[in-house]
């Protein structure tokens, strides 16, 4: 298997997905407060994204660390790279945001902005170890706490193989939870027994055997075209009768669909047959900042006009929307390139 075209691949789903979850919160926000849309609100099951990156994170840790199982030698090294890749940035985003609300909800009297969370010690300490059901200053990183939970149930089977039966276990539960579960209720409140057991553990497991049979298996060009295809036939077809909470027709929907999208793109990559410009590698890259920013982003974006004397109307709005995408993009690429980059490799150099 080739690396390069495998890491080409994958940054390039990591970018449209990022892009999507993107288009899919900006255009929420339009529907809410202007009644408008972007791009015809085709993206109104953009959080379908999100399913896509725990499929990609399957692959990319069973990939990247499947050397590693059996060999407790290695447990340090794996969780190292794991924590030096998710919580740096992380914890300086939130950082950026509780300091950008204090200074316009205290100091410049933004009342708009006040959303800070009168919260003790412990309820700090869940947000910035990304605990599961921690307060969200950022509303998307509860997705990261299922990261952390994937990172563990896989780091186990690199301490032992004998601890297989933990997973396994997790998986089992998982069905009994999603034939009791099917729909979550957000109003009653998340258990942490949704979470261990949640349908998610499944886009992971399948991340993990794709990239287990990706050297074993492969299909021809047509056959990925015709995978691409029948994934948007899925989601074209199934997919908006999909709500966020659907604990199992999301996963069978966007958990397939996105499982299909992967095998195919992976191939077609394999086969020479797909291209891959440098601004979607780029985007991929970029694709992690580009998570955690967005949202606060777009609020920050949404509101300026507000803060100058400017009122748009509702298609005005619209149409800045289309620029507020434009804008994240471009600053999350920047804050990669100089600020992500440099500090992952200053702190991979130091805790070699």
């Amino acid at each position: 298997m080739s690396q390069k075209k495998l890491i080409n691949s994958i940054q390039i789903l990591r970018g449209v997905a990022a892009v999507v979850v993107l288009v899919y919160h900006v255009s929420g926000y339009m529907r809410v407060h202007y009644s408008q849309t972007i791009f015809g609100d085709i993206f109104r099951i953009g959080f379908a994204g999100v399913d896509l990156f725990f499929v990609i994170s399957g692959f990319i840790i069973y990939f990247t660390a499947k050397a590693y199982l059996n060999k407790p030698s290695k447990f340090k090294d794996y969780w190292k790279k794991r924590i030096i890749r998710i919580f740096p940035i992380y914890w300086i985003v939130v950082l950026g945001i509780q300091l950008l609300q204090w200074i316009l909800a205290k100091q410049l009297k933004v009342a708009s902005f006040a959303t800070e969370y009168a919260g003790g010690f412990l309820q700090h300490l869940g947000t910035y170890t990304l605990f599961p059901h921690h307060v969200a200053v950022d509303p998307v990183t509860w997705t990261l706490s299922y990261e952390l939970y994937f990172y563990a149930l896989f780091s186990l089977l690199i301490l032992s193989r004998k601890l297989w039966v933990i997973p396994v276990l997790v998986l089992l539960l998982s069905i009994h939870n999603s034939i009791f579960h099917p729909v979550l209720d957000p109003s009653k409140g998340l258990s942490y027994y949704n979470y261990l057991f949640s349908n998610y553990n499944y886009e992971f497991l399948l991340g993990v055997i794709i990239c287990h049979f990706f050297d074993k298996i492969r299909f021809t060009p047509i056959a990925s075209y015709i995978m691409l295809g029948f994934a948007l036939v899925i989601i074209a077809v199934g997919g908006y009768d999909v709500g966020d909470y659907d604990n199992f027709k999301r996963i069978m929907i966007f958990g397939t669909s996105a499982s299909l999208i992967l095998i195919g793109t992976l191939n077609l990559e394999q086969a020479g047959k797909l291209k891959t410009p440098s601004f979607l590698m780029l985007l991929g890259s970029a694709s992690y900042v580009l998570y955690l920013i967005h949202f606060p982003f777009l609020l920050i974006l949404n509101r300026i006009p507000n803060m100058f004397g400017v009122t748009l109307d509702a298609l005005q709005m619209s149409i800045y929307n289309y620029v507020v995408v434009v804008i994240n993009i471009l600053v999350a690429v920047f804050l990669h390139k100089k600020l992500e980059l440099p500090l992952t490799s200053y702190l991979s150099k130091i805790f070699k």
